[in-house]
């Protein structure tokens, strides 16, 4: 692949939105354009306003501006207080089918679009499954929190209409890739065949002596209904009426207002010892983490949850609910828990037995390799030229993905 630049194939890397918010998807597709450049002719499809340098420092890459092509699609303007992702998403995918098919191949960063030509599709969760007909089918799909108004069933099925499906069948003609080995076996148990590579988590700096770090407890990522903070901030009351000297310090961006006031208004009642620190990026958010001996995770079903790898990469010790992509990230029962009142015990288990704590240590440090952007690149990097390579020496796409799709590509076991 030292061809150059004029004779490159093309690849789209699709992104509706790249907010910084989220956090996986748009490391993960960060990292896709940084692995395939060399290689390639990459262009970024997008809809929103791309400073490099911010993405750069939020996704831990090194790209240049002359490195790929950006190409933003128009956005449907709507108030800031007004959500529209579920019609915005639908005008994105029929913008987006329409310049498709000038690539040599697609990768979607981000679920399912449908480009209406053959594109890998790299998952971040199940959460689309509540838009096809395997929802109904299917224990792994999401469930649904929340009552639908006649008005909001209405915006859905205009949403519909405006997606127009291409008749492509994206889970079976198309590649799927997932985000963690138990988002592939939801998968599976479905009939639908998935590869398996890990999203690419940067090592943060691990500098700081254990013995200089903080016995505090940090919490990072997006604050939001789903991410349980409050659970956090229990577990911690639950530790301090233990008998534990500790603080939580929550970092992160309110990306639900309600609920960030919900928080905000329970840190000022429990007191000081819960400290919102806001949303932090890069070296900052390397140089914070590195402060602390301990974290939290608490969303029970994260299909992947990359802010646990993070917090392994910066040596800390997280606790995380025994479920989905949590448990396979940490594999370590010292560091697993079905609820509140089992986190608090084995929690205070590990703070008050040194030689457990090494020994997790030692095991998060080893399980943290698994987790590299260079296995992640490596892994991507194989999975293209195959795909590129297959569609090129046979007619019959549809085949020559099988063929691929039979092998075990990832980069799980690596």
């Amino acid at each position: 692949m030292n061809s150059t630049r004029e004779s490159r194939k093309t690849v789209g890397v699709f992104m509706p939105f790249l907010s910084g918010i989220r956090g996986g998807p748009d490391v993960t597709a960060m990292w896709l354009i940084q692995a395939l450049c060399a290689h390639y002719n990459v262009t970024l499809i997008t809809t929103s306003q791309f400073d490099l340098d911010f993405f750069n420092r939020f996704a831990g890459t090194r790209l240049e501006r002359d490195q790929f092509k950006i190409r933003r699609l128009p956005l449907l303007p709507t108030p800031p207080a007004l959500p529209m992702s579920a019609i915005q998403g639908p005008l994105f995918q029929r913008s987006a089918r329409a310049c498709a098919a000038e690539f040599d191949l697609c990768l979607n960063a981000m679920n399912l679009i449908d480009l209406g030509v053959p594109a890998v599709h790299f998952l971040a969760d199940l959460d689309w499954l509540k838009s096809t007909d395997l929802a109904s089918d299917s224990k792994s799909a999401p469930a649904k929190h929340r009552k639908v108004s006649a008005l909001r069933r209405i915006y859905h099925r205009l949403s519909a209409r405006i997606q127009a499906q291409s008749g492509r069948d994206l889970l079976r003609e198309d590649f799927v890739v997932s985000n963690s080995e138990w988002v592939a076996s939801s998968l599976r148990a479905m009939g639908i065949e998935s590869s398996v590579i890990y999203p690419p988590v940067p090592w943060l700096s691990r500098e700081i002596d254990w013995d200089k770090r903080r016995t505090d407890f940090v919490w990072i990522g997006r604050i939001a209904p789903q991410k349980k903070v409050d659970n956090a901030i229990k577990i911690v009351a639950g530790l301090r009426n233990a008998g534990f000297d500790c603080a939580i310090h929550i970092a992160g961006t309110g990306s639900d207002k309600e609920y960030l006031t919900f928080i905000q208004d329970l840190a000022k009642r429990m007191g000081d010892w819960v400290v919102l620190k806001g949303p932090l990026f890069g070296e900052e958010k390397a140089a914070f983490l590195t402060q602390f001996r301990y974290a939290l995770h608490t969303r029970a079903d994260e299909p992947f949850g990359i802010t646990l790898v993070e917090l392994m990469k910066a040596g800390c010790i997280p606790f995380a609910p025994n479920s989905c992509g949590s448990a396979e990230i940490l594999a370590h029962p010292a560091l697993l828990f079905s609820n509140e009142q089992q986190a608090v015990a084995k929690i205070g288990e590990l703070l008050s037995n040194p030689v457990l704590t090494q020994s997790v240590r030692d095991f998060l440090v080893q399980r943290a390799e698994l987790f590299s952007t260079d296995s992640f690149c490596e892994s991507a990097v194989t999975l293209i030229s195959s795909i590129l390579e297959h569609a090129s020496s046979r007619p019959d796409v549809r085949h020559s993905q099988t063929q691929i799709k039979s092998r075990h590509i990832g980069n799980h076991g690596n």
